[in-house]
Formats: C-alpha cells, structure tokens, sequence
C-alpha cells in the first residue's frame, strides 16, 4: 500500500518518541551494554537517568566498565554496579516514570520485572523491556537454556502492553 508513512524508523526514533510524549523526570535502566538506550535517555537534560548493570558478572555478552567512563561527563546520568533481582528493594514506589529493562530478558525476568517493578512507576509510567515478539523468542541461547518465552507470557496478562519490532523488538507495558 502506498503512504507517506511507510518508513523504516529505528527504536532510536521510538525512544525519543517516548522522551517526548512522557517528558519524564526520573529513568531507571537495567542492562547498558553499549550505553545505547542511556545515550538516547540522556538527551534529556531536565531527567535523572539510574543506569546499573551487573557488568563482568553477567555470563554473557555484558557491558564493560568502559561504558561508565563514556558517559562521565553527563551531569544526569548515573551509572553504577545494580542487580536487578535486589535493586527493586531500593526503590521507592510511585517513584519512577520510565523504567527500561534489557539484561538477557525472556518470561521469567518479564514476570519478575511486573510483580516487582511495575509498582515503583508513577501512576503514568511506563515499563519498556526488550524482546517480546515471537521471533525474538526463538534466539539460540533462549532454546538452549529452555527459557520461559516471553509472548505466551504476554498474553496471559491483564495489563495493558504493546509489542513492537520483529526482532530485536520492544515492549511496553503501562501502569494501571
């Protein structure tokens, strides 16, 4: 079909998208690898960015240190050692805008992210997870350690979430 919407925008144009329709005031980020994501939350001077990443913890492709110096310079972007199965604990609720979670996802860290996170969101926050799409479910390392698929889990929510991309693809999940 012709329009001229047809387009091939990126998740950076997503992100930025998001920045600018929540105008949020607090971003908390789970997973850095190469300060991709940070790097678009950044250009949000007037937020506060928390960034943690487990670092050489993480058996896999994870982030090195050289990402904190990369960023040294941002004035509102902090970027420190978080496990995401503890930092919650930290948290205050009703506290955050935008909370971003990409570390290896699949459904068990989808589930764990909405029983534990989705309550530290402001009323109108908004949870964005990488991955989410069928495709995205079938990478090797996710069937050859036999992890929970992220899809079925999605749909058996009752919140209100969009998925978007193929692959890599992203998900957006509301707070209700």
């Amino acid at each position: 079909m012709k329009s001229s919407y047809n387009s091939n925008l990126t998740y950076k144009d997503l992100l930025e998208s998001i920045i600018f329709l929540k105008n949020p005031k607090k971003i908390i980020e789970f997973g850095i690898l190469d300060g991709f994501s940070l790097q678009v939350f950044s250009s949000k001077k007037d937020c506060q960015i928390e960034a943690y990443d487990i670092f050489e913890d993480f058996n896999g492709n994870g982030s090195s240190r050289d990402v904190v110096e990369k960023f040294k310079d941002y004035k509102n972007v902090s970027i420190t050692y978080g496990d995401f199965y503890k930092k919650f604990l930290e948290i205050e609720d009703n506290s955050v805008d935008i909370i971003h979670i990409d570390i290896a996802n699949n459904g068990d860290v989808y589930q764990f992210a909405i029983e534990n996170y989705i309550k530290k969101l402001k009323n109108d926050g908004l949870l964005i997870l990488e991955g989410g799409s069928e495709e995205r479910d079938e990478v090797e390392w996710m069937k050859k350690y036999n992890k929970k698929k992220i899809k079925p889990y999605l749909e058996s929510l009752k919140l209100k979430w969009k998925n978007i991309g193929n692959f890599p693809s992203i998900t957006l999940i509301n707070k209700i």
